[in-house]
């Protein structure tokens, strides 16, 4: 061969290497293995326990202006009126979510290790189900009474809803804390009634901030929503209107829990 054959073969060679080099780089840079992930809009999930349907509907006429939207786990569903159940479809119609916490708001540890998961599904869960469903509501989600739980009824409920949610408590530092969806069915909120050791709405304003810095929702729960809160398990109405108002001006998202099967 002369000198232009070598080069010209030369030059197909290199060509040949960076067509290939190309094609199996996708025409980018590779992203590393094991970072890709769905991003959404960092947020907050409010979330309300037991039947106490009044106070919500009148939280919900305070703070309707501000868009916000919370779930709702409610217990001993039979005991409400026609009117507060009424009430219950207006405040999902508002966009709120409507989940279950227990036909009669048995403590599920304590009721599994006394008669077994089976009959605790079977009393606790089929018939709040049923009759919820009876009346319009489709019941997705489910909130453990008094937080009791562990990995056994946590696997037998996934079977029966898309998210369950139990309950962390403290005021750790914001890194530390659990009450943020990090992409499980399994979530935990952190109690915001102002019996609670860690009830401070700065302290809930920090951890918001955590969530917008670093793209996660976090979880809160509370009980009856009240002007003057004076007894357990009651949010004050102020509080949490000033956390709905921050999460606005921090462009913070109102997520329900049904939404994050969706995310």
């Amino acid at each position: 061969m002369n000198k232009t054959t070598y080069v010209f073969i030369g030059l197909f060679t290199v060509v040949i290497l960076l067509i290939t080099a190309r094609i199996y780089s996708g025409g980018d840079e590779p992203e590393p293995v094991g970072t890709t992930k769905k991003e959404y809009q960092p947020g907050i999930l409010l979330s309300f326990d037991d039947n106490y349907v009044e106070d919500w509907y009148n939280a919900e006429k305070r703070l309707h202006h501000l868009g916000w939207k919370a779930t709702f786990f409610i217990c001993k569903y039979d005991s409400l009126t026609a009117k507060q159940k009424k009430k219950l479809h207006y405040l999902k119609d508002m966009g709120h979510d409507i989940a279950a916490h227990g036909y009669n708001h048995e403590n599920a540890l304590k009721y599994s290790a006394a008669y077994g998961i089976n009959k605790y599904i079977d009393n606790e869960i089929t018939p709040l189900k049923v009759a919820m469903d009876k009346d319009g509501f489709n019941i997705r989600s489910f909130a453990y009474p008094d937080g009791a739980r562990d990995a056994a009824l946590d696997k037998e409920l996934l079977k029966h809803f898309d998210i369950i949610r139990g309950t962390t408590y403290g005021m750790l530092s914001p890194e530390s804390q659990y009450c943020y969806y990090e992409g499980n069915r399994v979530i935990y909120g952190l109690g915001i009634d102002d019996d609670y050791k860690q009830f401070n709405v700065d302290y809930y304003k920090r951890l918001m901030d955590y969530a917008k810095k670093h793209n996660k929702i976090v979880v809160f729960y509370g009980h009856k929503t009240v002007d003057n809160a004076d007894e357990r398990l009651e949010t004050p109405l102020a509080a949490l209107e000033e956390l709905c108002k921050y999460a606005i001006n921090n462009n913070l998202k109102f997520y329900t829990v049904d939404d994050l099967k969706n995310l």
